[in-house]
């Protein structure tokens, strides 16, 4: 059977990247805080069959999914360390999360019945995460401002089908005054509920990425890293490594003349005669509209504005102004190119919202190839960095 054509766009994962942020990391957190490092979103769009290994030769001990999905992944990686769940399941999610040893997160005392439920079930205990709205989040932290809201936390900790190994809560604001003062909070109401012997036992944990990279009074016991880990975040002066590459190929270039109409909906009209080169990618691979007219892409290492509005297979950048440029030049949608990179800032600007609401879906919908090791191929014939690794 012939194999089918390359995609019009690939995604490319540098594994060097990844090793140096969780070591990078990990040197700033310290040796007292667990690292926690997340994969949920099949690692954020990065690939679990990439990232997992990598993690298990950097002797990461605890991984944070959020489906079983993701647990499964890591477990067909050869991880065998733990599993930390970074959201409330339903009940059939638990029950089925048992074989992959995932660690609950309970989201409040109705959710923490229906997890200590499936163990009586079962005829087991589960391990569990019992998340406080200390910081305000109110989206699944168990309200523990009062008295009774104590009593209520301390009546799950109790429960002898769940062991109870982590109280947890989840920052709303990447905002350092905001961390902290949800950080004092946090260790005051932990305190409260973490009432006996069994307290030393607890781990106590709300820092991801931003959090605790910016304010040490987060990181408690642990640390649960996700975003760091890929590079997207300017973080400890921008060390960090970004590990995705997105990429394609102009398809064709066609000049118009002064005053023609661009794309669906005669979006753009041009006030000079223009070069426009195709780019075989759209929101059928999550390339949403939002990029029309404002998004960029780099074309012989120089910036290239989308001009049209983003159609399901295709979108046209304006290459007037770069010399030479012709079809089956390398286009970069995301990273970097020579000396030029596409940044998540620069995708966060253009969509109107994190770059991670785009980057997640480009890993997940296109083909993606690890690239920045010993063992991993270049999509053939692909020039230029693989992302600012070195």
């Amino acid at each position: 059977m012939t194999p089918p054509v390359p995609a019009g766009g690939w995604v490319e994962i540098d594994g060097r990247a990844i090793t140096y942020n969780v070591r990078t990391i990990r040197a700033a957190l310290g040796s007292q805080v667990e690292f926690c490092a997340v994969v949920k979103a099949d690692a954020y769009g990065h690939g679990i069959d990439i990232v997992a290994p990598l993690l298990a030769a950097s002797q990461v001990d605890m991984i944070g999914v959020a489906s079983n999905e993701d647990a499964a992944a890591v477990r067909t990686s050869g991880f065998t360390g733990r599993l930390m769940r970074v959201r409330p399941a339903g009940r059939d999610e638990v029950d089925d999360g048992i074989r992959f040893g995932i660690e609950e997160w309970i989201g409040g005392a109705e959710h923490a019945g229906i997890v200590s439920g499936v163990a009586a079930a079962r005829g087991t205990r589960i391990r569990a995460h019992l998340s406080l709205n200390s910081t305000g989040l109110s989206r699944d932290g168990l309200e523990v401002s009062s008295p009774h809201g104590v009593r209520v936390a301390r009546g799950v900790l109790a429960d002898p089908l769940l062991d109870t190994v982590g109280i947890c809560s989840h920052f709303p604001c990447e905002d350092e005054a905001d961390v902290v003062a949800g950080s004092a909070r946090f260790d005051a109401q932990s305190r409260a509920v973490l009432d006996g012997p069994a307290a030393n036992a607890v781990a106590r944990h709300c820092a991801t990425t931003f959090a605790a990279l910016h304010a040490p009074e987060s990181r408690f016991d642990l640390a649960r890293i996700g975003a760091g880990i890929y590079g997207d975040t300017d973080a400890l002066g921008g060390a960090l490594r970004p590990a995705m590459r997105v990429v394609s190929r102009i398809a064709a270039i066609n000049s118009y003349p002064r005053g023609s109409t661009v794309g669906y909906d005669r979006w753009h009209r041009l006030d000079a005669e223009a070069r426009l080169a195709l780019i075989p990618l759209g929101y059928a691979d999550g390339f949403h509209r939002s990029l029309s007219g404002t998004g960029e892409v780099l074309v012989r290492g120089e910036r290239a504005r989308i001009v049209d509005r983003i159609a399901m297979n295709g979108f046209l950048v304006d290459v007037s102004h770069i010399a030479g440029a012709a079809p089956g030049d390398e286009v970069v949608l995301f990273g970097a190119q020579h000396d030029q990179a596409i940044t998540s800032a620069d995708v966060a600007r253009a969509h109107g919202s994190i770059a991670a609401d785009l980057y997640v879906a480009w890993g997940r919908l296109l083909p993606r190839r690890a690239v920045g090791d010993p063992g991993a191929a270049r999509v053939a014939g692909a020039a230029g960095a693989a992302g600012p690794a070195g």
